[in-house]
């Protein structure tokens, strides 16, 4: 079901509303551990496919180990493992930026709890007799190894607790090993491999570390760097526009001193004026981009305004443009400024409408998300940050030609426009995007597979805070 057509009128762009700047921030704010916290997501609780073969392949060595021992230690270790690791992923899980260091700690307690309770398996194994339940216990070993030097290599403290264990249960078996040994000669080769074999794993696990504390700082390097491209190409282009406008005022100024006609002075005010607004919708951009916007959110329901933003929206559209909004679900919701909302679907379509000069079919609709998806993924924020939660996608569809691949995440960055030179300011999408993270939500942009772009703008369907309460500069909630 779609609905009719809008009525178009004047192309000309309605101006953004001036957004009042954050006031002072007051007393420090707490430390952030996100950063670490984040670390800990990524390493643990955000590869699913990895994470449901680890427990399959865990609960399957637990119950071999019960079958060939006859020991319920054995379902009882499998029974805590999995409790103690849904425990420890809804900790990752639950915790909302900022995370506070007793958070952080917290989830620092449970890794090495939960790394503690699976070495407590293999060494446990080893201490019996029989050989197959010695092979489950080297097996576990070598499972943790293998899990440690390619999860936990960032963690720092983590792998140090990982080494740690490596060496207790590798210990463990060389003990086992000695007392079983025939004769002396064996005795020797068990500790000298033993000791070899330890000694090299730590070398191979401490060089690995390195290797990729290097590929980090160069990763940080190389993102330093398009940020400082990024910043410059932001200040020359703020000059550049606000240079125009400014020529603009001042020359209108000018003449209005050497003429004498009302009417050719008032045609001045008005030029003046236009340049003013001008660079009130530029500054408004710039403040939605950096996220220093005040916003003012309340639930909005989409039926009803959608419906009524549709009218002001196909204004801006010529004869050969179409807008169609599909009605959403009666009760969806989001949560967000009303006023920086409309402007931000506003540059939406107005992308959309530059993308079809031939003229087509701009499409909008909306849906209610659950994120992280049945898969396990999820939308992340330039902070690398990823969403989770109840969320509504409002998606703006264009029949255009769509953007390189290559350039659907720098077109982000504020004065990157495809469009010819003079056609484009480059801040529609960026200032979309600020307005997005500040809202916490994200703006995504794929190319449809029978031509043509897709932006998504992924809101919040609830907030945590009361209608009404501002959100000032960084999306930090205010009273």
């Amino acid at each position: 079901m779609t609905t009719a057509p809008y009525p178009r009128g004047s192309t000309d762009r309605p101006t953004a509303p001036v957004l009042a700047a954050p006031q002072g921030e007051g007393a420090a704010t707490p430390r952030d551990f996100s950063a670490q916290m984040a670390l800990l997501v990524e390493a643990d609780g955000s590869h699913w496919t990895e994470m449901i073969f680890r427990w399959s392949g865990i609960t399957a060595g637990g119950l071999l180990a019960w079958l060939f021992s006859g020991d319920w230690l054995c379902l009882a270790w499998v029974a805590a493992y999995l409790s103690l690791n849904a425990v420890y992923l809804a900790t990752l899980h639950a915790v909302k930026r900022p995370v506070a260091r007793r958070r952080y700690i917290a989830a620092l307690l449970l890794n090495f709890a939960l790394s503690g309770l699976y070495t407590a398996l293999p060494v446990y194994l080893v201490t019996f007799k029989d050989p197959a339940l010695h092979f489950i216990g080297i097996v576990g070993f070598l499972a943790l190894a293998l899990h440690n030097l390619v999860q936990h290599r960032g963690l720092g403290i983590v792998a140090l607790w990982d080494q740690g264990l490596i060496v207790i249960g590798g210990s463990v078996v060389a003990r086992e090993l000695y007392m079983n040994a025939g004769n002396e000669a064996e005795q020797i080769m068990v500790v000298t491999g033993t000791m070899i074999l330890m000694v090299y794993f730590l070398l191979s696990y401490r060089s690995n570390i390195a290797v990729h504390n290097r590929l980090s700082r160069a990763e940080r390097l190389r993102a330093e760097g398009q940020k400082m491209e990024a910043v410059g190409r932001l200040t020359g282009g703020v000059a550049h526009d606000f240079n125009n406008i400014l020529t603009v005022i001042l020359g209108n100024l000018d003449l209005y001193r050497e003429i004498d006609s009302p009417a050719e002075r008032d045609h001045l005010i008005d030029e003046v004026e236009k340049a003013a607004r001008r660079a009130a919708t530029l500054t408004a951009q710039l403040l939605a981009f950096s996220r220093r916007a005040t916003l003012l959110p309340e639930s909005i329901r989409l039926a009803g305004y959608l419906d009524g933003l549709g009218a002001m929206l196909a204004r801006v559209l010529p004869a050969n443009v179409d807008l169609v909004i599909r009605p959403p679900a009666p009760m969806l919701t989001v949560h967000a400024d009303p006023n920086q909302l409309s402007t931000a679907l506003l540059n939406l379509v107005i992308n959309a409408r530059d993308a079809m000069p031939d003229g087509g079919l701009i499409e909008i609709s909306a849906e209610a998300l659950t994120l992280p998806d049945p898969m396990g993924d999820s939308p992340a924020r330039r902070d690398g940050s990823r969403l989770e939660g109840t969320f509504c996608a409002i998606r703006v569809r264009d029949q255009g030609t769509g953007i390189p691949p290559d350039m659907l995440d720098e077109v982000l960055q504020p004065f990157v426009t495809t469009k010819p030179l003079g056609q484009g300011s480059g801040l529609g999408l960026s200032m979309v995007l600020g307005f997005a993270e500040q809202t916490r939500g994200a703006l995504l942009l794929g190319n449809r597979p029978g031509g043509g772009l897709e932006a998504s703008l992924i809101l919040p369907s609830t907030g945590p805070a009361q209608d009404g309460a501002p959100i000032r500069a960084g999306g930090a909630q205010s009273g």
